[in-house]
């Protein structure tokens, strides 16, 4: 059975191309993952930045004696509402760090099947020249051996008999 190397080595060039391309997108989702994963950290520490605020302008407002305890009971509760922000926006966080970390992995799963599909480009690019020099080496065989072959020949045609 003969192997037709040409062919191999464009089967093996568009199945590198279609890696390339899938690698190209998986790269695009775990950049939009990157930044939605950016977008909620930041999220998650502005609530974490509001809490603080809240309690600085309270302790403002108590040093300066102008809290009663209503007020403060209120700024008590507001801090209970904040701490509920800060835990969904870390919940929100942590789901992002989840499905980046997913398109992560997907990505190094299609980088790893681009390295395999340009090996195997290579191969049979490398099997293509390898059949293609064998093949000139045997024309050139062949040709030497008719060389010879016609030489003797004219040898004995020349000699006498």
């Amino acid at each position: 059975m003969s192997i037709d190397w040409k062919l191999l080595a464009d089967v093996r060039e568009r199945q590198k191309t279609v890696a390339m391309g899938v690698v190209a997108r998986d790269r695009a989702a775990a950049e939009e993952s990157q930044a939605q994963l950016r977008q909620a950290e930041a999220a998650q520490q502005q609530q974490v930045q509001n809490k603080l605020l809240h309690w600085e302008a309270t302790r403002g407002a108590l040093s300066g004696g102008q809290v009663s305890v209503a007020e403060f009971r209120s700024a008590g509760a507001w801090s209970g509402a904040l701490d509920a922000q800060i835990a969904q926006a870390g919940q929100v966080t942590a789901q992002a760090a989840r499905m980046h970390s997913e398109r992560e992995q997907v990505l190094e799963e299609s980088r790893k099947q681009l390295r395999a599909a340009h090996g195997e480009r290579e191969k049979a690019q490398q099997m293509q020249q390898r059949a293609r020099s064998e093949h000139l080496h045997l024309q050139e065989q062949r040709l030497e051996d008719t060389n010879e072959e016609s030489t003797a020949q004219a040898w004995a045609m020349r000699r006498p008999a």
